[in-house]
């Protein structure tokens, strides 16, 4: 479960990344302060979105692999008997890191598409 939260983070921190070079100097701007640095990480934005697309991907991958796993039945030594022991992941858990995972992709979003709505704002 740590990875999926890690790759969805990053995912975010990337979304921030491809944000800051078309928002910041704006953003900064309207604070009456210089934003010409941040207009150099302009040319990186595609890589930035395509590393948070990636990452966010990764993470709804690796967590809908968790869930066909999420089961499995232990089986004992001796011949023909199952043991009782289960190793099953929280549903509780499960429902918490979806939510976890849909809330870090709309900010993601809304990070990503800000070049548009940045400037409707401000």
């Amino acid at each position: 479960m740590k990875g999926i939260i890690a790759s969805g983070f990053g995912g975010l921190a990337a979304a921030f990344g491809s944000a800051v070079c078309c928002s910041g100097p704006l953003v900064l701007a309207s604070l009456g302060l210089s934003g010409a640095a941040l207009s150099a990480w302009r040319p990186y934005r595609p890589i930035f979105v395509v590393v948070a697309v990636g990452l966010l991907w990764l993470a709804f991958r690796m967590q809908a692999g968790s869930h066909s796993e999420s089961c499995e039945a232990v089986v004992e030594g001796e011949e023909g008997s199952t043991g009782g022991a289960c190793s099953c992941a929280d549903p509780a858990r499960i429902r918490r890191t979806h939510a976890a995972l849909i809330l870090i992709t709309a900010l993601s979003f809304l990070l990503l598409i800000s070049p548009r709505w940045v400037p409707l704002v401000l």
